[in-house]
C-alpha cells in the first residue's frame, strides 16, 4: 500500500505545486489502493477508473489541483448508480446532481468511488445487507453505517470522503478505523440530492485522516445562510477561560483498558490548561428518544419505495399485490425499522416536553463550558455476536437530536483494534470545535506519515 494519502490536503497540494508529483500520479496511486483491497473487503459500488485518470490529466494540462473523493451512496450523481445499498434500487441511475456533488465539481475534486453503505444508512455495524469488516481485524465490525467511506479512508483509498450521520453513522466507523469523522451542526451543509433516512436527524459529514482536511472541506461545503448566534452569545463564549465538561463516566466502561484509555484522553486536555468539570447523564432516554424519531420518519421516507416506481420490474405475477410483493425487496433489518416506525406512529409516544427537557441540560451545560468530552464506543464488537450493537449509538445520537456539531478523534488501541472520543460544541461554533480538536492532534497524535 502506498500512503501518499495520508500526508493530507496541505502537504499534496504543496508536493504538486512543486512539481513532485502530479494530479495523475496521485490519482493512480489513489485507484491501485482500491483495487489492491477491494479483493479483500468490497467497500465500492462503482469505481471510475478511466474517468478519473481522464480528469487528473486535464487538470495537469490546466496547472490546477484536484483532491481524490469518495462519495457514499446516497448522494445523487448524474448518471451513476444510486442504490442506498439495497435491491430495490440495483438498477437505479441518478438524473442529476445533488448540490454537494455540483460544489464539488466547481471545486475541481475528482470522484474516483462511490462507497458502500448499510442499506438505506440503517445499522450502526456495517452489516445490514452489507459485509464491510474492520481492516483492522476481519473478526470486528467496521461501524456503520459509513462504513465503506471509513474503511475507503482508512485505507489511502482517497484523501478524503463524504458520508452522513443520522445518529452517529460516520463517527462510529471512524472510531472503529482510527481515522476523524466530523457530524457539523444540523442544517449547516445542504442534503439538497441526499435519499432521506430521517428527514429531522440526517447530516452530510466528512470523513478523513486528519482534522485540517476535514476543516478545509468544512469551509468549501458549509451553507453560508445559516443562523448566526448573537454577538453577545460569542463575548460570552471566549469568556469561559476554556471550560470542558465530561461525563462522571466510570460507570459505561465494560473493561479496565477503555477507562485508562478516556483517562489519558482527560489527562492530556489538563495539560494543554482546560479546567476540566464532571456531570451525570442518562443516555439511555436519548436511545429511546432517538430510536421513535428515527423509525416514524424512515417509515414515511420509505413509502415511496412502493415497489412500483422502483424494484426489478418482474415480468410473471398474479396481480398487483402480487407484483408489489415482488418488488418491494428490503433486508430483514430495514423491514424492523418500518415496522417500527408503523407501531410508534400508532402508540403516539413522541413527546416534545422530552425534548425540551434535554435541551435545557444541554444549554445549561454550555453556558458554563465550551466543549463536552464523551466516549464514541465503549466497546468492540466482533460480527458473530452482535447483542449489544443497539447500544453503539449510545453516545453518538445526542448531537443528531439536539443538532450540536460533534466530531470523533483517535484516543488509542486495546489489542490492536482503535479506538475514539467525541468532542461536541454549541450550535453553529463548529470552527471552534474543529480547532480544539486540530489543537489536540497535532499535541498528542504522532505518525511517521502524518508529520
Amino acid at each position: 500500500m502506498n500512503y501518499l494519502c495520508k500526508l493530507g490536503i496541505k502537504k499534496i497540494y504543496l508536493l504538486i505545486k512543486n512539481k513532485k508529483i502530479s494530479n495523475y500520479e496521485l490519482v493512480k496511486t489513489c485507484l491501485n489502493n482500491i483495487f489492491k483491497f477491494k479483493n479483500k473487503i468490497n467497500f465500492n459500488v462503482e469505481i471510475f477508473y478511466k474517468e478519473s485518470l481522464n480528469f487528473a490529466k486535464l487538470i495537469d494540462k490546466k496547472k490546477l489541483i484536484n483532491i481524490p473523493i469518495s462519495i457514499k451512496n446516497i448522494f445523487n450523481i448524474n448518471n451513476k448508480k444510486l442504490t442506498c445499498n439495497s435491491r430495490i434500487l440495483k438498477k437505479y441511475i441518478s438524473f442529476y446532481d445533488s448540490y454537494i456533488i455540483k460544489i464539488l465539481k466547481k471545486n475541481y475534486f475528482n470522484i474516483l468511488s462511490i462507497d458502500k453503505c448499510d442499506e438505506f444508512c440503517i445499522g450502526g455495524t456495517g452489516l445490514n445487507n452489507n459485509l464491510i469488516t474492520n481492516i483492522y481485524n476481519k473478526k470486528y465490525i467496521s461501524g456503520g453505517s459509513s462504513s465503506g467511506s471509513a474503511v475507503n479512508i482508512s485505507f489511502s483509498g482517497n484523501l478524503i470522503s463524504i458520508g452522513s450521520d443520522t445518529g452517529g453513522s460516520c463517527r462510529t466507523p471512524a472510531s472503529f478505523c482510527n481515522i476523524i469523522g466530523f457530524k457539523p451542526t444540523n442544517g449547516s451543509i445542504s442534503r439538497e440530492g441526499m435519499v432521506p433516512y430521517s428527514s429531522y436527524l440526517d447530516n452530510c459529514s466528512i470523513i478523513s485522516n486528519n482534522v485540517e482536511d476535514c476543516k478545509f472541506l468544512f469551509e468549501i461545503l458549509k451553507n453560508k445562510n445559516i443562523d448566526l448566534h448573537s454577538n453577545k452569545k460569542k463575548i460570552f463564549f471566549f469568556l469561559k477561560k476554556n471550560k470542558i465538561i465530561i461525563l462522571d463516566y466510570k460507570e459505561f466502561f465494560i473493561n479496565f483498558e477503555f477507562l485508562k484509555i478516556f483517562n489519558n484522553v482527560i489527562s492530556n486536555f489538563e495539560k494543554l490548561g482546560f479546567i476540566i468539570n464532571k456531570i451525570k447523564l442518562n443516555f439511555n432516554s436519548f436511545l429511546n428518544l432517538y430510536d421513535s424519531f428515527s423509525s416514524k420518519e424512515f417509515y414515511s421516507n420509505s413509502c415511496k419505495f412502493d415497489g412500483i416506481k422502483f424494484g426489478f420490474k418482474k415480468k410473471i405475477y398474479k396481480d398487483i399485490n402480487d407484483f408489489v410483493k415482488l418488488n418491494r425487496i428490503f433486508s430483514e433489518n430495514t423491514k424492523n425499522k418500518i415496522l417500527k416506525g408503523y407501531n410508534y406512529l400508532q402508540i403516539k409516544n413522541f413527546n416534545k416536553k422530552d425534548i425540551i427537557f434535554i435541551k435545557k441540560i444541554f444549554e445549561k451545560i454550555f453556558l458554563t463550558s465550551n466543549f463536552i468530552i464523551i466516549p464514541t464506543n465503549i466497546k468492540h464488537i466482533k460480527i458473530n455476536n452482535t447483542k449489544f450493537s443497539d447500544l453503539i449509538d449510545v453516545f453518538t445520537v445526542t448531537s443528531n437530536i439536539l443538532g450540536y456539531p460533534s466530531i470523533n478523534i483517535r484516543a488509542g488501541f486495546i489489542n490492536h483494534l482503535p479506538i475514539g472520543f467525541q468532542i461536541i460544541s454549541d450550535k453553529n461554533f463548529d470552527n471552534d470545535l474543529l480547532n480544539i480538536a486540530y489543537l489536540y492532534e497535532s499535541s498528542y497524535f504522532k505518525n511517521y506519515v502524518f508529520n
